[in-house]
């Protein structure tokens, strides 16, 4: 049973509950609470022998992760050595690594950034938060990276990623994107444009961004804001020269280097810089610069097998397109055959039906009663000259008394099916068999996937862009790619040991993984625990040595 007991110490009486057991024929103490001094003990005073617990659950698996790979690349002192500003605060390399791990984890506006970090485990990782930590404490900090700024912290960051996670360059991915904004700039404002948006907003501004990922993991080492209304061929020149000077800051030849890209980068001013420097590359160009090839049928291919399983066929020729020594493949790829003919058939039939339908009671009625108008009808419906090709019509019959004849041509639609499922590419690698050519320049989708992760409202978030200032639209995207830079460092990592989890898979794991803190009052007793999750989960935090703080 609990008894009170007395204990006078210095003079003083200090009150106790306690419980004594019999353990091997002897009375032993098992269990002692300190309750206070006796003198302030009084009628009102209330004993709580079994007070419940305050439990506080924080997100750690993620954020300590991500931290985790902060500290290993060294990243804060990167980018306080880059930045200019005072000892003053939080340093400028805190605000950007808290804003990319809040990317990573759950994307926030800046003015709900605190209520985030707080109610995370990383309160140990960041100095006591004694200033604001708003928008407007980002809005400030922002202005310390320039440009210079962000090209010297790029470069000692893929210094440290060669360094220190042994990160192959040898291969590299580039592709330019374009993001809507809802921004409105003042004049001067030169990074929101006007400009061609995929997207279908041609009424909102564009900020441009130019991302150059390894193959390696698909880390990115290098990026580049730009207005939104350049062409996607002459900022790739702007980054050619550039992408030099952050390999030779990197202690990388570029003779060493093979670069990806699409063929709406080309241009004879960026392929003059890629030979003066002996830098390999693998490209894409446009079908029809390549008609002399459509002459290829199915049966001039011999198939191979991809990596990936997958059938192709490859022929390569010499040609100097945009050099001396540049090697045309030119792909023959049987699922895109089929694809491509599934759809220009259906494209075919649902034209020559609009027809049909559309002089089922029109034809010599009122205006269609002349055979000109007949004609310029059907020859509006097929629009483009390579479908009207394909078929077969006549118009014949006097005013009033008009009939006209309309079917697919089959001998010209064997042809230009013979034509369907070719791509082509260029590359002056001297040494890279066919096959490896295409199964490189198929690896592309890594960039696709980059700006998907950086895109996504979920992951990086980086729209919608509520930002005013070039400074701040560059800061903005700045801690965007470095959470990119984090998550596939992580993704990297876990798949050397899991390689079938997705990067996705990865972020949904950790993010099951909290921290639970259990404080007993009147007591300074805290228990902190991980709580119990998934096997997925377990193996992470067995793998990446992830154990909850003292």
């Amino acid at each position: 049973m609990t008894f009170l007991i007395k204990k006078k110490i210095k003079g003083n009486v200090y009150l106790y509950l306690a419980r004594n057991a019999r353990i091997n024929g002897k009375t032993r103490r098992i269990w002692e609470k300190y309750i206070g001094p006796e003198n302030n003990i009084n009628e009102q005073t209330e004993l709580l022998v079994d007070p419940e617990p305050s439990v506080t659950t924080l997100d750690f698996g993620l954020p300590i992760a991500l931290m985790g790979l902060v500290k290993q690349l060294g990243l804060v002192g990167i980018i306080n050595k880059c930045t200019s500003k005072r000892s003053q605060g939080l340093s400028v390399g805190h605000y950007m690594v808290l804003a990319a791990i809040n990317s990573c984890v759950k994307p926030t506006s800046k003015a709900r950034l605190l209520r985030w970090f707080e109610h995370t485990a990383l309160f140990k990782e960041f100095p006591p938060i004694e200033t604001y930590l708003d928008s407007m404490a980002y809005a400030n900090h922002f202005k310390y990276l320039t440009s210079e700024a962000i090209k010297n912290i790029e470069a000692l960051i893929n210094k440290n990623l060669i360094e220190k996670f042994n990160l192959s360059m040898n291969s590299l991915f580039y592709d330019p994107k374009s993001f809507f904004t809802y921004i409105n700039p003042k004049e001067g404002v030169e990074i929101p444009k006007h400009g061609h948006s995929k997207e279908g907003r041609s009424t909102l501004n564009l900020v441009g961004l130019t991302l150059f990922c390894t193959k390696d993991g698909g880390v990115p080492v290098l990026h580049e804001v730009y207005p939104g209304n350049v062409h996607n061929a002459k900022i790739f020149k702007e980054q050619v020269s550039k992408l030099f000077e952050r390999l030779k800051q990197a202690s990388v030849d570029p003779r060493e280097i093979c670069v990806v890209f699409d063929k709406g980068n080309l241009s004879q001013e960026a392929f003059e810089q890629v030979y003066d420097a002996g830098l390999r590359f693998v490209c894409s160009i446009r079908p029809s610069t390549q008609k002399e090839f459509d002459r290829l049928t199915p049966s001039d291919f011999s198939l191979e097998k991809l990596p990936n399983g997958k059938e192709i066929g490859v022929l390569e020729f010499a040609r100097n397109v945009y050099g001396q020594h540049d090697r045309l493949f030119v792909v023959f790829n049987p699922r895109m055959k089929a694809w491509q003919e599934k759809n220009l058939l259906a494209k075919l039939e649902t034209k020559i039906e609009t027809v049909r339908n559309f002089f089922e009671e029109r034809l010599n009625a009122k205006k269609w009663r002349a055979p000109e108008a007949i004609e310029k009808k059907i020859r509006d419906v097929f629009k483009t000259k390579k479908h009207l090709d394909l078929v077969d019509y006549s118009v014949s019959g006097t005013l009033g008394n008009v009939a006209y004849t309309l079917k697919i041509n089959e001998k010209a639609l064997e042809d230009r099916l013979n034509t369907l499922g070719k791509s082509y590419f260029l590359s002056n690698h001297p040494e890279m068999a066919p096959l490896d050519v295409v199964w490189l320049y198929r690896q592309q989708n890594t960039m696709e996937r980059a700006f998907k992760y950086i895109k996504s409202p979920s992951l990086l978030s980086a729209r919608p862009m509520y930002h005013w200032t070039e400074e701040s639209i560059r800061g903005h995207l700045f801690t965007c790619v470095l959470g990119l830079l984090l998550l596939t460092l992580l993704t990297r990592k876990v798949q050397k040991e899991f390689d079938h989890m997705s990067l996705w898979r990865i972020v949904e794991v950790l993010s099951e993984i909290e921290l639970v803190i259990v404080q007993y009052k009147g007591t300074k007793k805290i228990v902190k625990k991980i709580v119990d999750v998934s096997p997925d989960a377990r193996r992470l935090l067995k793998f990446l040595e992830l154990e909850a703080p003292a």
